[in-house]
Formats: C-alpha cells, structure tokens, sequence
C-alpha cells in the first residue's frame, strides 16, 4: 500500500465523520412558547437559528451564594430562638408570639428539608414539581407571616 493512501482515507473519514451543518429555525407559536426545529414550519413564520455557544457560570459564585443563603438561614434561626421565655411568667402576649416564632421555625425547617431532598436528587419529575410547589407555598407563607415585620 503506497504512503499517500492513509493520510487520503484519513481526510476522507473526517469530512464524512464531520458533523453537518444543519439548519436550525426558530419560531414562537401563538400561545408563546418558543419552538426549534431542522425543518422550517410551512405556516408560520420562522427565523434561522445559529448557535452561539455554551454560557458558563462560575462555580465559585453559586458556591458563594449558597453560603449567603445558609447564613441567613442559621441568623433567622438565632433570631427566631432568641425569643425564648426566661422562667418568669409568661403573659398572653408573649405565648402567641412563642406560638409566632415556632411556627415561623417550622416554616423554615419544612424549607430546608424540601431543599435537601432536592439538592441529593434521585426523585421523580413529578415528586420534584410537587416539592418544588411546596417550597413556593412554604416561602411565601414565611414571607407573609414572619418576615414583614
């Protein structure tokens, strides 16, 4: 086998092997949701698509915000737990601010959870959305009854 003939079959199997450049086209149907596809819609209009690469998120800033979330977190507990009675007695007020705090505590403790379990993963897409709903109701709930103030 003559020398030219490797670098040629080569050549030939990475233009083959090559990924083609299709076309993709992009279009937002009447209700608005974007949708993509190889083959252009017959009626509706459309514009082609070019991809413009990856966005890339440096991991150090989610690590840092994931820490500025769990500060928060423990300073809302330390304020929450702070508000405990001293022996003495306690007048009504007071109880229902207890009542306040310990259902705020268990708000918070109910979120936290929640983010745990979506944070090891392993559910399914529809146990992730009913956690995920939970977590909204939850925070807003928190937000509502003991952060106004």
């Amino acid at each position: 086998m003559p020398g030219w003939q490797p670098p040629l079959l080569l050549a030939i199997l990475l233009v083959i092997s090559s990924p083609v450049n299709a076309q993709v086209y992009k279009w937002t149907d009447l209700e608005g949701v974007v949708h993509y596809a190889d083959k252009a819609p017959a009626q509706q209009a459309h514009e082609p698509f070019r991809f413009e690469g990856y966005s890339e998120v440096e991991m150090r800033e989610n690590i840092r915000a994931s820490e500025a979330v769990s500060r928060g977190r423990r300073e809302l507990r330390a304020r929450i737990g702070s508000g405990k009675g001293n022996g003495r007695k306690i007048d009504k007020g007071e109880g229902e601010a207890q009542k306040r705090e310990a259902h705020c505590r268990s708000l918070v403790e109910r979120i936290e959870w929640i983010d745990s379990r979506l944070r090891v993963g392993g559910y399914s897409v529809d146990q992730g959305n009913r956690w995920r709903a939970e977590r909204r109701e939850l925070s807003g709930k928190r937000a509502w009854e003991c952060l106004r103030n």
